[in-house]
């Protein structure tokens, strides 16, 4: 089943300030999670399975995992463009 992805106000504030290869690195990233969100992320300090790490080129994105209610929450944007 596919997650559902929530992005509040300040983190879209952050995507969408981003140059084009930073939004696309999201994109990427984020769709490629929304099938399988522990196959596409990486713990993020210890491995709880809710808050993990996806990164692809530019970007570094930290997330929220939601298993029951099959959401992902993005918390923190990094760009290093």
């Amino acid at each position: 089943m596919t997650y559902r992805l929530h992005l509040g106000p300040s983190i879209h504030a952050i995507y969408a300030s981003l140059p084009d290869d930073g939004r696309r690195d999201i994109g990427v990233c984020l769709l490629d999670a929304l099938a399988d969100p522990l196959a596409h992320s990486a713990p993020y300090g210890v491995d709880d399975g809710i808050m993990r790490t996806l990164a692809h080129g530019t970007i570094t994105i930290a997330v929220l995992l939601d298993h029951e209610n099959k959401a992902i929450t993005v918390v923190q944007i990094g760009y290093a463009g």
